[in-house]
């Protein structure tokens, strides 16, 4: 038996996910305003060699947020579809058993009967 459904993907995983891009891209439009800042300031004489460290903390604290979230947004989507699939396999894993129990007590039956209607003809 197949797992019904198996390629589907879970609502809270594609909204998580879309969540997880919307956040990419916001880390992308973040990265080119500071880089378009930076490269503002540097034409009106901002030396960056001198505040290098200043320079890489104002990229930092602009998009660190949103790829972070980003990622933790994709992995619980992730982790959420892992955990859907593994419930989904279980439940059937309940029905085959299930099914075996019944086919099994189905043939029991069965074979009594036919056990019966030998004796009778011999």
């Amino acid at each position: 038996m197949n797992l019904q459904g198996k390629n589907k993907i879970p609502k809270t995983t594609f909204v998580l996910n879309i969540l997880a891009t919307v956040m990419g891209i916001f880390a992308i439009f973040n990265l080119y305003t500071s880089h378009k800042y930076i490269a503002g300031i540097i034409e009106n004489g901002f030396d960056p060699s001198k505040q290098l460290s200043d320079v890489i903390n104002y990229y930092l604290n602009s998009v660190t947020q949103y790829v972070f979230y980003g990622i933790c947004l994709f992995t619980l989507g992730y982790i959420i579809k892992k955990v859907a699939y593994l419930v989904d396999a279980m439940n059937i894993r309940k029905l085959d058993k299930e099914h075996l129990v019944i086919a099994s007590l189905e043939k029991d039956e069965n074979d009594e009967i036919d056990r019966i209607l030998k004796d009778l003809e011999g």
